[in-house]
């Protein structure tokens, strides 16, 4: 009876059967990635900014120098507002994202600007080339399409979320819902000293 009600509803079957092997191709394959892809191995560090009030009253600035994080800090200009500068760390070994505080000098208008030491990743050496040492590489959200229809449609969406990614695996990274801007790189933290 079952083979003679396949053979009599032959399309009704692989209209069925098709979608369901499709889709279970497409969940293997992004699955496979989970399994046979190590972990990150490298902490990430990540700037946002965010223009909610209070504003700032000097902007903050980041870059590596040989190897080491520094904060440019300088007095905003009159009547401008800048917005607040926000250090984040993604932490390889539980996944996780939390803000790296630090202390910001009060600068009075006409005082230099000054350098300083990023004291939580103090004796870390943070590389800025977009792969890391093991193949992870950062991918911003809003570098995805809406496809054809969104396009043709006005539907582009602004996503700021980011992720790392390596040979078809992706690591999302969560970040508390805030206003700020699109997540910035500052680089990879690929050793710790003072460990």
């Amino acid at each position: 009876m079952p083979a003679r009600f396949l053979r009599e509803n032959a399309f009704l079957v692989a209209a069925v059967a098709l979608p369901l092997v499709v889709v279970g191709f497409f969940l293997l394959a992004t699955a496979i990635p989970r399994w046979t892809v190590p972990p990150p191995a490298h902490d990430l560090l990540f700037t946002t900014s965010s223009y909610r009030q209070p504003r700032a009253a000097v902007s903050v600035g980041f870059r590596v120098v040989d190897g080491r994080l520094r904060a440019d800090v300088r007095h905003a200009l009159e009547n401008t507002h800048p917005p607040r500068t926000m250090l984040w760390i993604f932490e390889h070994e539980t996944l996780t994202t939390r803000e790296v505080e630090f202390s910001v000098p009060e600068l009075a208008a006409g005082d230099p600007p000054r350098v300083i030491d990023v004291g939580a990743v103090a004796g870390r050496r943070i590389l800025t080339q977009p792969r890391a040492p093991d193949g992870y590489e950062v991918r911003k959200g809003d570098q995805s399409s809406p496809g054809i229809a969104g396009e043709l449609f006005g539907m582009r969406r602004y996503d700021r979320r980011l992720s790392i990614s390596k040979n078809g695996r992706v690591v999302s990274i969560d970040l508390p819902q805030q206003e700020w801007t699109t997540p910035s790189f500052v680089g990879w933290v690929v050793s710790d000293e003072a460990r």
